[in-house]
């Protein structure tokens, strides 16, 4: 078992003894009873020298296949084996965890709020916080994400495909799609990769509920970012499954969601991980009687990263996520937000 958690103001690593773990609670900010609300941290301080990987999970408080994927890592690390140190947040956004939601407390998206602020909303002041007392130790970092709410997604990674670190590391997961961007205004992947720390996201199946098989599968792909920094090696149990041959995940330059113009009764068809083509019937909207109201179709060849599962659709909700596929041989593009 892990050590007890004492409370602190700063992660400051190098007063942490090498081949040691420790867990932390780490103060963000004052909730309304002027206590502090706090960061559950886990630290694993390598015998040898080497960098910084940093695993954050929950930034939405609804998306937990993070949370045992983490613990799995942690629990079958052997300090005197670790080259570095590897910290660990199960959780990020706590009020929101607990209160099984994906936004903070303020009803603000955590992820579109970063870098934050020193004086603003509550969000802002957490993002800020969090960046200056844990973030910035970090050298690398991997971000740990599902679907929201009334969503399923693909196993996939959101990465600028143009670095080769980010790029190796994403390869390295071996998601089923690659896509590449630089990420939306305000995430944390985009915050701390200003900071130049090499950041990636990866998104772990659906919220609120664990997919052993997504958990595995990331617990697998961290291990092989681990061993590729030289920071951790295969164990012989772990061996077979961290050397299989490489996959060949779908590298997509672009995507985008669609959204319903009528409201209704949602049909989505194609599933998630699917090749569609342009033209091809993905969606209906009937209404409340079963006339259809709305047929949407493929505006190009794609492939599902995500998808709606609520079949009770407003105009303008959010249908279908496609990918483009990047054309073989052709140079990436810059990554563009998405």
């Amino acid at each position: 078992n892990l050590p007890p958690a004492h409370k602190v103001d700063f992660l400051e690593l190098d007063k942490y003894e090498p081949g040691r773990m420790y867990t932390r609670w780490v103060n963000i900010m004052h909730d309304g009873f002027g206590d502090w609300i706090r960061i559950p941290v886990i630290i694993a301080r390598g015998a040898s020298e080497g960098p910084v990987m940093g695993l954050t999970a929950a930034i939405h408080g609804n998306e937990l296949n993070g949370v045992p994927c983490i613990h799995r890592l942690m629990q079958a690390i052997d300090v005197n084996k670790l080259k570095g140190t590897m910290v660990a947040i199960p959780v990020v956004n706590t009020t929101g965890y607990l209160s099984f939601q994906r936004t903070f407390r303020d009803g603000k998206d955590l992820n579109r709020s970063f870098p934050g602020k020193p004086h603003g909303m509550p969000s802002q002041i957490f993002c800020h916080n969090f960046m200056e007392r844990i973030i910035k130790t970090f050298n690398f970092h991997i971000d740990l994400h599902t679907a929201s709410f009334g969503r399923v997604n693909s196993y996939y990674v959101r990465v600028d495909m143009n670095d080769p670190v980010t790029a190796s590391m994403a390869e390295l997961m071996r998601p089923q799609i690659i896509l590449h961007n630089s990420g939306q205004d305000g995430t944390l992947r985009g915050a701390a990769t200003e900071k130049g720390i090499k950041s990636l996201t990866i998104e772990i199946g659906n919220p609120q509920s664990f997919q052993n098989h997504f958990i595995s599968w990331t617990y697998l792909g961290v291990r092989r970012v681990l061993n590729h920094f030289g920071m951790y090696p295969p164990s012989s149990e772990d061996t077979p499954a961290l050397t299989d041959p490489d996959c060949s995940p779908l590298l997509c330059c672009g995507g985008k969601w669609i959204f319903c113009n009528a409201g209704g009764v949602l049909e989505v068809y194609p599933p998630v991980n699917s090749l569609i083509r342009k033209g091809d019937l993905i969606a209906r909207i009937k209404n409340i009687f079963g006339n259809i109201v709305e047929e949407i179709f493929c505006p190009q060849d794609a492939v599902t990263v995500g998808r709606s599962s609520n079949p009770v659709a407003f105009s303008g909700d959010r249908v279908i996520h496609l990918g483009f596929p990047h054309p073989s041989g052709q140079p990436l593009p810059q990554a563009d937000s998405e």
